[in-house]
């Protein structure tokens, strides 16, 4: 065995590791953090203020990140168990749900961010744009805009033989890849 080949054996086994000790521990630690966090957003004096609502569902965004797309990559690479191989409705699902996820967070707290803008205006008249039925609006209409922005994810992945008898859920074009590794630095986090 070349010394080449020993440091990717090495470097095999430092990332199967890394995922199998810290990946519940970071499960664990992100949940509760989304757990308090929630605690303290629903609470009454803070529910006054329509920046909590889009702080409630950026932590929901994360909670739901941590059991869907996380504990997928975690049993993947940790643990070699890859359910998105085995059903191609799982693939879909794996794929579109780690798309969304992913701009979604983010979403959320530039929303808040332009709340706080708003709410801090000297112009009374921005101010008063501060509201809970405009947090509402935003939230949901920007949740079914990026829902359906990354509808392909549901259409254009598939199950490939990637080795013999090794099977991965990855994009089924050259061209959709492209696609996707530009979006990617363009929009990713």
């Amino acid at each position: 065995m070349s010394s080449e080949s020993y440091l990717i054996a090495q470097l095999i086994s430092v990332q199967m590791y890394l995922y199998q000790i810290g990946g519940p521990i970071f499960m664990i630690i992100g949940s509760v953090s989304c757990i308090l966090n929630l605690i303290i957003f629903t609470k009454k004096t803070l529910r006054k203020n329509p920046c909590s609502n889009y702080l409630i569902v950026y932590n929901l965004t994360n909670f739901l990140f941590i059991y869907t797309t996380f504990i997928q990559a975690v049993l993947s690479n940790g643990f070699n168990i890859n359910y998105a191989a085995r059903s191609l409705s799982y693939c879909h699902f794996t794929v579109y749900i780690g798309f969304v996820e992913d701009i979604l967070s983010p979403f959320y707290l530039i929303l808040a961010s332009v709340d706080r803008v708003l709410i801090t205006s000297r112009n009374a008249l921005t101010r008063q744009r501060s509201t809970h039925r405009f947090a509402y609006i935003c939230i949901i209409s920007g949740t079914i805009f990026w829902m359906l922005f990354h509808i392909h994810a549901l259409i254009l992945t598939d199950i490939i033989e990637f080795l013999p008898n090794y099977f991965i859920c990855y994009f089924n074009s050259n061209a959709y890849l492209q696609f996707t590794s530009y979006y990617s630095l363009d929009c990713g986090p």
